[in-house]
């Protein structure tokens, strides 16, 4: 019976051959993570975008809900070499949100620093808790 010798890494080429043919639509689904804090004064969105430019993103507000939207560019394209493993997502991007009745959606401020968005949401006037006098 005869073996044949199979490189001592070639198990890891075969491997990362058959990840590109299974996935390669999953590295194009790019979802920022979102975190929201309620305040006293305000909603607040935190939104991770890390590699995303200022330009490439939209807020918006429609009927009631905010919707965060746009596009974080492949960074694997045009360069040298042959990529044998890749996690980075890229791709266009759409969160929405329904924003919560008592907020003042024309005042929403936006902040974009280090890759992420940080949206203040103010609440309305009529919403913030007010304090009872005791007489």
């Amino acid at each position: 019976m005869t073996t044949a010798l199979i490189h001592p890494t070639a198990w890891i080429d075969r491997f990362f051959d058959d990840f590109d043919r299974g996935y390669p639509a999953a590295r194009s689904n790019f979802a920022p993570a979102v975190d929201v804090v309620q305040d006293r004064d305000a909603y607040v969105l935190r939104a991770e975008l890390p590699g995303v430019t200022k330009d490439n993103i939209n807020v918006e507000v429609k009927e009631n809900r905010l919707v965060l939207s746009g596009r974080k560019e492949s960074t694997t394209q045009g360069e040298e070499g042959k990529y044998r493993y890749v996690e980075s997502r890229y791709g266009q991007f759409v969160r929405t949100f329904e924003l919560p009745r008592n907020v003042k959606s024309d005042a929403i401020e936006a902040q974009y620093k280090d890759g992420v968005l940080n949206l203040r949401i103010p609440k309305a006037e009529e919403s913030k808790p007010k304090a009872v006098e005791i007489k």
